[in-house]
């Protein structure tokens, strides 16, 4: 048996395809796969699937669906994305402490009755040429570019989660395709907001300022990659700021809504000391949700309460972005099975807003079925962490399927590479 992988050594954001051959023609194969991440090497991620050899004695899984397993497609990369955790309280290890500095070790494993194979991937978060400049006087933020001036720049924001560490990974990705990434923290960090509520935006202006004055990026132009409440914040940074030229939006929305402190009703967002106007919602709603999932076991989302907001408002029009006004290229990337927001029904929203207007720069919406909310850079972040345990019986799921939430991914983020390098 002779159990073949390439590349062994890669971006983590790269395909791989895993392959066995000299097996006896219809012979059965157990492919098994183990890691931990750097930072966490406490929790142990593992998946498997079984095979049937073809008639040649050989297994391809970029073409061969597993008999059973973690997975049920034909996909070279399903070991990893399904991958899933051995302790329940694995994403609150794996979210702390994150850094892009060391590997990710993957031990992939193949028997067939007594014959056994082993072969460990090396996956890296950024190529030798990247460096890093962390940032903590004017912004909190973190860096990673080259030398190389010619290089775009773009401003990575991240979502609902906060904290810096969790955009590092998709940062250094990036980067390593040839941009200058400067990715920010805007709330849940040392000196900021604890919570994502009233952020103010001249804080975005201060970072404005910067990208154009260090001699790193000297940016003009503002390209921008916003992940959910951080899509949503760089549809409204676009509609504020002609100098914004490109927003790539993963799970947006057309509205801006109430801050993520589910028993105060404050916008997410001021200017000038005032509240943005905002779409809110109503704390019963969250609990009577939270109720009814947990007697009906079902996965616990959030989509419900932004759509029953959206039908409660009354302020529509002056809660929405008037994205109308942006004067950038946009691609918005959204999903139909999204458990954390009704990002598909703002997303619709937003191509109606930009044809009703007529807008004159570039717009295209991708649309994914049966996916969710996954994390932007794929093959990072294994399915097992889509969804989180939080008491008995009560599960949040950011939706969709192992298979549609790795496709959502991997396509998508070829779209940002493609659309940031035009």
């Amino acid at each position: 048996m002779k159990l073949q992988i390439q590349p062994l050594v890669a971006l983590c954001d790269e395909k791989i395809n895993i392959s066995i051959s000299d097996l006896a023609p219809s012979s059965k194969v157990k492919i098994n796969a183990s890691m931990r991440f750097p930072w966490a090497k406490g929790v142990l991620f593992e998946s498997f699937a079984c095979f049937t050899a073809d008639v040649d004695g050989n297994v391809d899984l970029s073409k061969q669906k597993p008999d059973e397993g973690s997975y049920d497609y034909i996909d070279s990369m399903g070991l990893i994305v399904s991958m899933r955790p051995q302790k329940e309280n694995a994403i609150n290890k794996v979210g702390q402490n994150i850094s892009v500095d060391s590997s990710i070790f993957i031990d992939i494993a193949a028997q067939c009755d007594q014959d056994k194979s082993t072969v460990t991937l090396e996956r890296i978060f950024k190529i030798n040429n990247i460096k890093n400049l962390k940032v903590s006087d004017e912004f909190v933020g973190e860096l990673f570019y080259t030398q190389n001036t010619n290089n775009k720049t773009i401003l990575f924001l991240g979502g609902s989660g906060g904290s810096l560490g969790g955009n590092l990974p998709a940062a250094a990705l990036l980067a390593s395709h040839g941009f200058n990434v400067l990715t920010v923290a805007y709330f849940k960090e040392r000196g900021l907001p604890a919570t994502l509520m009233k952020i103010p935006l001249e804080y975005f202006e201060g970072i404005f300022k910067w990208l154009s004055e260090n001699p790193i990026t000297e940016a003009k132009d503002i390209n921008i990659f916003g992940v959910s409440r951080g899509a949503e914040l760089s549809l409204l940074l676009a509609s504020r700021y002609p100098f914004i030229k490109k927003v790539f939006g993963i799970a947006p929305h057309a509205y801006c809504f109430q801050g993520i402190d589910y028993f105060k009703k404050d916008s997410s967002w001021t200017y000038e000391g005032k509240e943005l106007p905002y779409i809110h919602w109503k704390s019963r709603w969250v609990m009577g949700n939270l109720i009814k999932c947990f007697f009906r076991n079902e996965p616990f989302g959030y989509t419900y309460l932004h759509k029953k907001a959206l039908t409660s408002a009354n302020n529509l029009e002056d809660a929405r972005i008037k994205i109308e006004n942006a004067q950038a290229d946009l691609r918005l990337v959204t999903s139909k099975e999204c458990n954390m927001w009704n990002t598909y029904d703002g997303s619709k929203k937003i191509i109606e807003t930009l044809r009703q207007y007529k807008y004159q720069h570039k717009y295209d919406l991708l649309v994914y079925e049966n996916a969710g909310e996954p994390y932007p850079a794929p093959y990072v972040i294994p399915a097992g962490l889509s969804s989180v345990k939080i008491a008995p019986r009560l599960v949040l799921s950011m939706g969709g399927t192992v298979e549609g939430n790795a496709r959502y991914s991997s396509e998508s983020w070829k779209k940002a590479i493609e659309f940031f390098r035009e």
